[in-house]
């Protein structure tokens, strides 16, 4: 048993070597180990892994409750002040949940945005479906990311199953979500973790809180992503 631990935390490091190169002589040190806490489910820092229903969750903060937003979650360290809510969740442990669970990054989805003649793509294998689910005097609501964000134009919500996972932005090997704190953005990011596909998604002064969903303030709330089956 003892080897079967070291040949999976050997082979969890290359794996980290090879994804995040800016990290590979601090990878030990950096970046938590991975628990077995079920059968087919992990504990990686503060995120929970469900192998087989192909689940990522953890713990976040209702932070914005109206006003305009250009993300919908964010590190607590990161652009508190224009996201839906805020996390103690590390963006590259994110990043490297979905990446254990086989979600593909969508590498061409900011190529296409910024276009001048964008064209109609299929993102569906990169596409993550999300809840929210808190408590409200005794009462478990749950809404998606999408529902709690709106569009100023006609009052929509975004598009359900618009957010995708791109990662995030490397410059000279320094993942830069990890600097701003960008995880989920609303609002195009090349530095946040996910994005919205939705076609408004290039407008950064159209999407605002809904206020009508969103939890109170400083609401503790579990975020799950819902993800594709594996090819």
């Amino acid at each position: 048993v003892l080897k079967k631990k070291i040949l999976i935390s050997n082979l969890f490091s290359v794996f980290l070597i090879f994804s995040f190169p800016s990290i590979a002589e601090e990878a030990n040190q950096n970046l938590p180990s991975i628990q077995k806490v079920g059968e087919a489910k992990f504990q990686f820092g503060e995120i929970l892994l469900d192998q087989h229903k192909r689940i990522v969750e953890f713990n976040a903060t209702s932070n914005q409750k109206n006003g305009l937003i250009e993300y919908a979650l964010v590190h607590e360290n990161g652009k508190t002040h224009e996201s839906l809510f805020r996390t103690k969740v590390r963006p590259q442990i994110l990043h490297a949940s979905l990446l254990l669970l086989k979600q593909p990054v969508e590498s061409r989805f900011f190529e296409n945005l910024w276009s001048e003649e964008p064209r109609k793509l299929d993102f569906g294998k990169s596409k993550i479906r999300t809840e929210v689910q808190w408590d409200q005097n005794g009462t478990l609501h749950t809404s998606s990311l999408e529902e709690l964000s709106l569009n100023t134009k006609d009052k929509s919500s975004l598009r359900e199953g618009a957010f995708i996972f791109t990662g995030s932005k490397k410059i000279e090997g320094t993942y830069l979500a990890e600097l701003s704190g960008s995880m989920i953005a609303v609002y195009a990011d090349e530095e946040a973790v996910i994005n919205s596909s939705d076609h408004d998604s290039n407008n950064d002064d159209v999407w605002i809180a809904n206020e009508k969903q969103m939890p109170e303030l400083e609401t503790p709330v579990r975020i799950r992503f819902l993800l594709p089956k594996a090819n």
